[in-house]
């Protein structure tokens, strides 16, 4: 079993490739090394150089043919990421894809056939699977306390205009490329569909309100399977009044919360009386009425991003130097990232 860390290229060194893997990569310095970095800007590749003693690449083959280089990080644009993962399976590196991990089904699914293939890794980063708040959410729903769901509500609002490249379609820009990858991610954890179940039933309202480009910055998306709750997730840049993360209904009680902390109520339905229909006239015109044995509790927390991306990088690790199973699969995201693209084709920003 090798100790030694593992040698990494990073292919595009913006927002995330510098911002979230260069500096959580340098913070696991007995797990990884940065050996290489490819980006068309001179003055980032330059900066690497300088900073990590990385080679420095203005070409994505010539990282490729750097036999130094063990896993590629593929932080390039969204609509590069599947070229860019399957080039670099069939260069014999591993991969990890910052997300979305493809802009469509068919993408997901090349980047899985060249896995398998090559028997390399593609690691999609979903580092928020490892958030607390949704840790916490998931433990709750699962205790069976809140009983059978009916409802499941996510929210992520802002209000900001956007114009860079992730505001265009040619790109494969827009918010729902940028948040869905996470959102959608929670949501379907929570429905907890078998693998053999079809995907969702997908409504969608998609806008650009507050966008300098053309793609979306406003979506409104329902899911529905044949049984369990409504999903119901709003993602935007254009609600000036943002309301909570969370919103979980079902038929003992409520949990509402933000990533930060978490409160929930239920009813013991066993210890109250039990009612039957009564058809006749109400007494006196009133409306049925009855006090309410209400449990509750909350919860407070937080994982900031650093420990995120860390955790996600232990589990990388583990899965190329012991041979652990990943903690996060392609597999795992393909039906994440099929809704977006139905989501996409139905709001008129595919």
């Amino acid at each position: 079993m090798s100790q030694t860390p593992i040698k990494v290229g990073i292919a595009g060194l913006g927002r995330s490739g510098w911002g979230i893997h260069v500096n959580t990569l340098s913070s696991l310095p007995q797990q990884f090394q940065i050996v290489a970095a490819m980006d068309f800007s001179a003055e980032r590749r330059d900066e690497a150089a300088a900073q990590f003693g990385a080679t420095p690449y203005a070409d994505y083959d010539a990282l490729l043919a750097d036999q130094n280089v063990e896993v590629v990080v593929v932080a390039t644009p969204n609509s590069a990421h599947k070229d860019n993962v399957v080039a670099a399976l069939q260069a014999g590196k591993h991969a990890v894809c910052e997300k979305p991990f493809g802009t469509t089904s068919s993408e997901a699914d090349a980047m899985i056939e060249a896995a398998r293939v090559t028997g390399k890794i593609a690691a999609p980063f979903q580092n928020r699977r490892y958030e607390a708040h949704f840790g916490k959410v998931r433990e709750i729903v699962q205790s069976g306390v809140l009983g059978e769901l009916h409802l499941i509500r996510l929210c992520v609002h802002g209000f900001g205009r956007r114009w860079d490249w992730q505001t265009l379609k040619e790109f494969s820009g827009g918010f729902l490329n940028n948040w869905g990858p996470h959102v959608v991610d929670h949501a379907l954890q929570l429905m907890n569909l078998p693998d053999e179940a079809p995907d969702p039933e997908v409504w969608v309202d998609m806008r650009r309100v507050l966008a300098v480009g053309d793609a979306e910055d406003h979506i409104k998306m329902v899911l529905r399977a044949p049984s369990g709750p409504a999903v119901d997730v709003e993602l935007s840049s254009a609600i000036a009044f943002g309301q909570d993360r969370w919103l979980i209904a079902g038929k003992n009680g409520s949990l509402r919360g933000t990533t930060d902390s978490l409160e929930w109520k239920w009813v013991d339905w066993t210890s109250m009386p039990e009612r039957v229909v009564d058809k006749t006239p109400t007494a006196g015109r009133s409306y049925n009425s009855e006090k309410l044995e209400w449990h509750s509790d909350s919860w407070s927390g937080k994982n900031g991003d650093s420990e995120l991306n860390s955790l996600f990088y232990q589990g990388f690790y583990r899965a190329i130097r012991e041979g652990a199973p990943l903690d996060i699969t392609p597999q795992n995201v393909r039906r994440q990232i099929a809704i977006i693209e139905r989501a996409k084709e139905l709001g008129g920003f595919a």
